[in-house]
């Protein structure tokens, strides 16, 4: 059984600027996806879709977006590096119990360089529906570009060893790393009214956490399709008087 939301997010959206050429990403919002909030992860994510109704994308022309970013392993691996380093420099953990230790922090380095180094490139992504085509580059070499239904929000579910379901909410595309939107949440009505309004306004796909259901939203299919046995029927009259009241209500 669902758990109810503990409380509502009401959001206006942000005024629509003028666009004027192609603007590039700044470097601050190329480490926007670092910057999740521990706790009440989806108010974290409410209030920048306030100021970015388009996030974690930046519109760059009408039926345009972009995504400029780092992998979230670039700072885990320089952080292991320096740990390591610290232990290594100062022999912290050289000798335990008259046996010799420092290989660990050795290895630790070896492997911290080796994530921050692969993680250093830069990843952009592209949402053009002009051409209703989505492109993907690493460091400015193209590593994929397809068809729009290739690339979704998708609602992810786990369980802790007490039977706890918690919910992720990532951006997945075909040879895209996953992009976690939302770290672990037990609010599945706000999760999943958040995954819709990005779907939404990105206008890509949304699926449920299951495979088979009609709470998933799909606006662009693979060519000569035209009915997939994992979609259902959805039922959309609730969605639409929750859609009526507020724009963005979670």
């Amino acid at each position: 059984m669902r758990r109810p939301a503990d409380r509502r997010l009401c959001l206006t959206q942000a005024p629509k600027g003028q666009i004027n050429g192609l603007p590039t990403t700044s470097h601050g919002k190329r480490f926007q996806l670092w910057a999740l909030g521990l706790f009440c992860t989806e108010r974290h994510l409410a209030k920048r879709l306030k100021n970015n109704s388009f996030y974690p994308f930046t519109q760059q022309q009408p039926r345009v977006f972009v995504l400029e970013y780092y992998l979230d392993t670039l700072w885990k691996g320089i952080l292991l590096f320096v740990v390591c380093l610290f232990l290594v420099s100062f022999g912290l953990v050289s000798q335990v119990q008259k046996q010799e230790t420092w290989g660990f922090p050795a290895y630790g380095m070896g492997v911290g360089l080796w994530i921050m180094i692969s993680s250093l490139p830069r990843r952009r992504l592209v949402l053009n529906h002009t051409w209703g085509m989505y492109h993907f580059s690493i460091q400015g070499h193209t590593v994929c570009q397809g068809p729009m239904h290739l690339i979704y929000v998708r609602l992810a579910r786990s369980s802790d060893a007490y039977g706890r379901c918690f919910f992720q909410l990532v951006l997945c595309g075909h040879k895209l790393e996953p992009l976690v939107l939302v770290h672990l949440s037990e609010r599945y009505e706000q999760m999943e009214f958040l995954g819709r309004h990005i779907a939404r306004k990105l206008n890509i796909n949304y699926f449920d956490y299951l495979d088979t259901s009609y709470r998933h939203v799909v606006r662009h299919w693979p060519l000569g399709a035209a009915f997939s046995p994992g979609i259902v029927q959805r039922k959309t009259q609730a969605y639409d008087k929750l859609g009526s009241q507020c724009d963005l209500d979670v």
